[in-house]
């Protein structure tokens, strides 16, 4: 029977799905509440929201959602950390160093940009580099030939003061 305020549940969650940038799916059974209390609080200072969801409801909630490609993953005790920052990399990270610490946790996936990411995955997400530093890395590499050219440049040109120096002092 549906009632009313699971409609309101699922448009909740749903909106919840459409504003976030990326999940990650953990199965949080054995955690305890102070362990939770800090992940969360871990979270938060992310962008990052962690909600404990009916699998029903969620599987309702993320259908016309980008995370519709993850409906597979809604199986058994699920917990969802939703990111609300351009870092796809921030809940993963934040959630493979809390699992480094509570053994209990475990990773089910995650979905970023509409692709579905296995345990794995998220785990390699959770070693990349936030966006900003991976942009600097990459102008750096950019910017590296316009560098080395003007260096050669400079080099060639100071060469060529030296040897006119020389030959004014001989005269």
């Amino acid at each position: 029977m549906v009632t009313e305020a699971k409609k309101q549940k699922v448009e909740s969650l749903n909106s919840s799905f459409n504003d976030a940038t990326s999940a990650v799916f953990v199965n949080l059974a054995g955690v305890t509440v102070e362990s939770l209390t800090d992940l969360r609080k871990n979270l938060r200072r992310v962008d990052t929201k962690l909600k404990v969801v009916k699998n029903t409801l969620a599987r309702l909630a993320v259908g016309k959602t980008s995370y519709e490609v993850a409906l597979d993953i809604f199986k058994g005790p699920v917990s969802v950390a939703l990111s609300y920052s351009d870092d796809i990399t921030s809940p993963a990270k934040a959630i493979v160093d809390f699992g480094k610490e509570n053994s209990n946790l475990e990773i089910l996936g995650g979905v970023v940009e509409g692709s579905v990411l296995d345990v794995e995955a998220v785990r390699m997400l959770a070693k990349t580099p936030p966006k900003p530093v991976v942009q600097a890395m990459f102008l750096g590499l950019m910017q590296a030939p316009a560098r080395n050219f003007m260096g050669v440049m400079e080099g060639a040109a100071k060469k060529l003061l030296y040897v006119l120096n020389a030959i004014a002092e001989k005269k």
